[in-house]
């Protein structure tokens, strides 16, 4: 009868090591593979929110400055929503915006009347704050409180804004009779300031505003995105100075 023999210790922990060698590669392998996965879903959802944010906070400055009450036989050197100093166009510091626009459109209702046309909700503005995006409804200033938070993310890991940023590009055109137009790359107040447009100048003031917007996923901060916007406002300022 042949001898049965069986393993050898050696033989015994080398197939171990081998073992012990494939298991570690198996696991490190699902360990990057759910890593990957989990940054994939990150990026996709920082991705998601702070281009909705984005596209929110475009869309609503674009329409600063509109008024119902712009009709036929109606003088847009009225529009109450282009008040300097209180409904008008202003970015007060780099990370807050303040504007109005006449939302329920009641302006359209009382031409001869435009004094009232302003209500308490109609005042907007977008506002960087412990790392959240801000809009304010009511007539509230930019170091008040009462500001709404953004929710721009429902699921497990927040999105951390690390920079919202508002740069004004203005250019005013003077008007006055006996001269010819002359247009200006800065506000209308800075030109008046500069005595370049002096009392009974019609003028006309255009808008732009660029938005940088940079945020990351709260809890993982390798996870970021950065985005740049830039929105012409339609409404003109129109004023006789």
């Amino acid at each position: 009868m042949k001898k049965q023999t069986g393993f050898t210790l050696i033989e015994i922990m080398l197939a171990l090591l081998i073992g012990l060698i494939v298991v570690a590669a198996t696991i490190s392998i699902y360990i990057t593979t759910i890593r990957g996965s989990s940054d994939i879903v990150k990026s996709a959802r920082l991705n998601h929110d702070m281009d909705s944010a984005l596209a929110l906070i475009v869309n609503d400055i674009r329409r600063a400055g509109y008024w119902a009450g712009a009709m036929v036989g109606s003088d847009s050197r009225d529009n109450p929503f282009t008040e300097p100093g209180t409904t008008d166009l202003q970015i007060p510091s780099a990370s807050c915006v303040l504007y109005t626009y006449d939302a329920n459109a009641s302006g359209a209702n009382t031409l001869n009347d435009s004094t009232d046309d302003v209500d308490a909700n109609e005042y907007y503005g977008f506002r960087l704050s412990g790392g959240n995006i801000q809009m304010r409804s009511t007539n509230i200033d930019c170091d008040e409180s009462g500001w709404e938070t953004l929710n721009v993310s429902d699921g497990g890991e927040q999105v951390d804004i690390t920079t919202l940023a508002f740069t004004e590009s203005f250019k005013c055109l003077r008007k006055r009779l006996g001269v010819a137009d002359q247009s200006y790359d800065t506000t209308c107040a800075a030109a008046v300031t500069a005595g370049s447009i002096v009392a009974d100048d019609r003028v006309i003031e255009t808008r732009e505003i660029s938005i940088a917007l940079a945020g990351r996923v709260n809890g993982d901060h390798a996870v970021t995105k950065n985005l740049v916007g830039r929105v012409k406002i339609r409404n003109d300022r129109i004023f006789t100075q």
